[in-house]
């Protein structure tokens, strides 16, 4: 909280739930609204225990003392209703309130927070959102692969019967089909955002778990999908067969526009759940993709086992390097149009960008706010790009200071447009790094989790500049977190924990962890072979590694402190670094 802005007490948020609940913008059932004073009553009179599905099932919903969270999900599935409400009222009649009312995924405290302020839980003693991580600037355009074990692309799934019942059989017997089928399109102005629908989920058995799960997957999973930025979600109604819903889809979207569909199935038993899934085109309901995504009860103690699932669904289809950017946005032209072509580039590779990428991201993000100044995703694109610039012109003060002043700029109107957006957060978080506000950087990065945990894109993205500025214990753990989680290997995910090695002079691990990745054209991949090896005394290896190294930067001698410098890592790890590369020979100045 800013030190110039006054606690808020107990009875300022019990007045803002008032005027909430009297306000007839809030469209929510009566019993949501009692849901709603029942768990913010509790949290300010310091019952957060009795803040729980069983609690509010029993004493808000009448359900009975033998009630079971697995077989009735009336406590999650209207929780999804008035956290939807809640948003839209935000975005709509409530826009201007000074305080806002929120209900994080994952549990049932509500959270309070000030319009440009901080956010304040209910009860003091609540526990702040835990730390995670970045990644860095270079990504290596790695392969599909199946290292997370939950996007695996192989011959169509059987699926269970029952599907017949709505029309699916015909998916079973569609042959996969790849890159052939997303065409680019002559014209990027009819290049329009991805269209995802996510059709009702099936059970796999006839069991009062499986049932109760697929009902509320279904709720879980649209969500999951839309807190990605860039991306239209629809969601099939209860009574909506996947027929219909892709029927209606296809009547009403233009030609240009993409429509994917995600059909899946899920199934109990005592140990825990598992959900087949299958992405599909939904202009010929071709089979782009199958995978499965599991979950063990034991990890989902007070959270829901559907929300664990849903997260590891969407992460594979809707991340940075999830399936929509292979299929999609790979499709869209060099150099791109402004609109949305041009976002979902800069979105796709902003955290690879070369010097040509990056005026060719600048140009059309220009040209694209010029054209929209609404365009919430479009700033934050354009002020992460502008802050990489600061950090690669270190060596020249006057460049940096206006790329940093652009960054700044383009940032502070992104989150005056899109404040709640992951994205816009993200590119805070990353400026506020860039221009040395170590409290702005981290409390931005920890919103940015927040409001997508299941992005593990942000996690380490965070995590790398949590190292950077010299929290190595806790970007290590965020690390260790989230890459298992991506939906494909990313090389350069593994940089930091290499640098971690080097820095606990742990050279021997540090070496083979280097030698197992492959980045010939990143100069920080020769420049850590090159120090590791220095340590371990291989001259002639270290003495190689070197030659490459000045082979892609041949002024490295001399830029090698202000490169370091300009990524904020820490002055006794820059020295660490340079006497490594000093044993491997090469003149450091």
């Amino acid at each position: 909280m800013p030190p110039n802005e006054p606690a808020m007490d107990n009875q300022t948020k019990a007045e803002a739930l008032e005027r909430l609940l009297a306000h007839p913008g809030f469209r929510v059932s009566q019993r949501n609204k009692n849901f709603l004073r029942f768990v913010v009553e509790e949290s300010l009179a310091g019952r957060s225990s009795r803040i729980k599905a069983y609690t509010v099932a029993v004493e808000v919903f009448g359900r009975g003392t033998n009630f079971d969270g697995m077989l009735d999900p009336v406590v999650r599935i209207e929780a999804g209703r008035l956290r939807q409400a809640l948003t839209s009222y935000y975005v709509e009649d409530g826009r201007a309130d000074p305080i806002r009312i929120s209900l994080p995924r994952g549990g049932y405290m509500p959270v309070f927070e000030r319009v440009g302020g901080a956010t304040v839980p209910a009860e003091a003693e609540q526990p702040a959102i835990p730390a995670e991580t970045e990644a860095p600037d270079v990504v290596d355009e790695a392969r599909p692969a199946t290292a997370s074990g939950i996007a695996q692309k192989h011959p169509p799934t059987k699926w269970p019967r029952h599907w017949k019942a709505v029309g699916l059989s015909t998916l079973a017997v569609l042959a996969l089909v790849g890159f052939a089928a997303m065409r680019k399109m002559p014209d990027g102005r009819d290049i329009l955002p991805p269209l995802v629908a996510t059709a009702q989920v099936q059970p796999l058995s006839d069991n009062s778990s499986a049932i109760a799960l697929a009902r509320t997957l279904s709720q879980s999973l649209p969500a999951a999908i839309s807190r990605f930025d860039g991306l239209t979600v629809v969601a099939a109604r209860p009574d909506q067969t996947d027929q219909d819903l892709i029927g209606s889809l296809t009547a009403r979207e233009p030609p240009s526009r993409r429509i994917y569909v995600v059909l899946a199935s899920i199934g109990a038993d005592s140990q825990g759940a598992l959900a087949r899934w299958q992405l599909t085109d939904g202009r010929n309901q071709s089979i782009l993709w199958s995978g499965t995504a599991a979950t063990s009860f034991a990890r989902n103690t007070e959270a829901s086992p559907e929300d664990d699932i849903a997260q590891t669904i969407a992460n594979a289809i809707a991340s940075r390097q999830g399936l929509l950017s292979s299929f999609a946005w790979k499709a869209i032209p060099v150099p791109p149009p402004p609109g949305y072509a041009c976002v979902a580039r800069a979105r796709s590779y902003s955290t690879t960008l070369t010097d040509s990428l990056r005026k060719e991201l600048t140009f059309c993000l220009e040209r694209t706010v010029a054209q929209n100044p609404g365009d919430a995703d479009a700033w934050a694109l354009l002020g992460y790009v502008h802050a990489d610039e600061n950090r690669v012109r270190g060596a020249e003060p006057e460049a940096a200071k206006a790329a940093l002043a652009k960054a700044e700029s383009a940032a502070a109107k992104a989150e005056a447009l899109a404040p709640y957006a992951a994205l816009t957060q993200e590119t805070a978080s990353v400026v506020a790094f860039q221009a040395g506000d170590i409290p702005r950087f981290e409390a931005a990065g920890r919103k940015a989790m927040a409001i997508n945990p299941g992005n593990p894109g942000s996690k380490i993205i965070f995590a790398n500049r949590l190292f950077f500025a010299g929290k190595y214990d806790e970007s290590i753990a965020l690390l260790r977190e989230a890459i298992p989680l991506r939906a494909r290997p990313v090389a350069t995910d593994q940089l930091t924990l290499i640098l971690d090695l080097y820095r606990r002079s742990d050279y021997p691990a540090a070496l083979a962890m280097v030698k197992g990745i492959s980045m010939p054209n990143f100069y920080i991949y020769w420049l850590l072979l090159a120090a590791i090896q220095g340590e371990l005394g291989e001259s002639q290896a270290a003495s190689e590694a070197v030659a490459q190294l000045l082979k892609l930067r041949p002024d490295y001698s001399a830029a090698m402190r202000s490169d370091f410098r300009n990524r904020r890592f820490q002055p006794d790890f820059i020295e660490h670094l340079a006497e490594g590369l000093r044993k491997a020979g090469m003149q450091i100045k």
